[in-house]
């Protein structure tokens, strides 16, 4: 990381989607513990660290290389304050290690790709800019976009297409993915959007890019963020104080339907006819639901598009 980009990172102001509902949310404690499991550029984290006293603690965890810069510049003289690089899935471990009672009061998530990591061109998240195609979130892992486009079958991407991306195009993008590597056409963000493009049928206007769901999918595939979603939600119940909450923040269906299952799967808001024969139900009532899905408003989604699509959930231990 060179010097000039090293200040690109600390200069970059970032306001996180729906932050006020989202820390509002975890119901803050003052000497209570907290996880930032997604800890970006520190938006959720600094707002957390103003709500807790002195005997509070924040354990930040991103597997971001620039995210780790970030925070050890900008929180290094908090004591209050520790930062974990690796996977959120890692949450047992790293919580086992920074806190004796292996308990928390409150874990938060704001899944999918960030704002800077989008802005940035270099990180090859974005169809809109130039640049390689790269999308690992942890750029010490050595699977990038193209590297995995260039090993895979049409068969295989096409699966990834759509099961991820929900791309209904998915076989016939596959097919023109891997013709354009065979013909050496396919080395950029940009490049794959205009092999994706070319794929839909031609009409003045789409409402979303046609390049967005697998861009999406690819990034997903490639950083097993729905995996990962699903081991952290099942270790979140084993480390949460009674009462504790989890909020969730997340952008997509394929996500919003992961945590609102593993809600309902645990929440006292099950339907259950009273009157079943059924024994011992309440042990596997291990949450309560606190809120519907919360949107953003208007306002939010003006200042930031990303908001438009975003989704809280809300759970507290029992």
């Amino acid at each position: 990381m060179n010097l000039n980009y090293k200040l690109e990172i600390m200069n970059t102001s970032h306001q996180p989607v729906m932050l006020n509902t989202a820390i509002n949310n975890l119901n803050i404690i003052s000497d209570g513990t907290y996880i930032d499991c997604t800890f970006g550029r520190g938006g959720h984290s600094k707002k957390i660290l103003n709500k807790i006293g002195l005997n509070g603690k924040l354990i930040a965890i991103d597997k971001d290389q620039e995210a780790e810069y970030c925070a050890r510049k900008n929180f290094k003289n908090d004591k209050r304050f520790i930062f974990e690089r690796s996977n959120f899935s890692n949450i047992l471990n790293i919580v086992e290690k920074h806190n004796q009672s292996k308990k928390v009061n409150g874990i938060l998530l704001d899944l999918g790709v960030s704002s800077p990591q989008l802005d940035n061109a270099e990180r090859g998240f974005s169809f809109m800019k130039e640049g390689p195609l790269d999308m690992r979130m942890d750029t010490s892992s050595n699977l990038t976009a193209l590297a995995w486009l260039r090993e895979a079958d049409v068969k295989e991407i096409s699966i990834v297409l759509k099961k991820y991306g929900e791309e209904k195009y998915s076989y016939k993008i596959s097919k023109s993915i891997k013709k354009a590597l065979e013909e050496n056409l396919l080395h950029t963000t940009v490049d794959l959007s205009k092999v994706i493009n070319e794929c839909y049928p031609k009409r003045t206007s789409y409402k979303k890019n046609p390049a967005t769901k697998s861009f999406q999918a690819i990034r997903i595939f490639i950083n097993k963020e729905l995996q990962e979603l699903e081991k952290i939600l099942d270790d979140c119940l084993k480390i949460m104080e009674i009462g504790g909450r989890l909020v969730v923040i997340s952008f997509h269906s394929l996500e919003d339907r992961i945590v609102k299952n593993f809600i309902n799967n645990h929440s006292t808001n099950k339907n259950i006819i009273s009157k079943l024969p059924i024994k011992n139900i309440s042990q596997n009532l291990n949450l309560k639901k606190v809120k519907t899905p919360l949107n953003a408003t208007q306002e939010e989604i003006k200042e930031n598009i990303r908001a438009r699509s975003a989704k809280i959930r809300v759970a507290e231990r029992i």
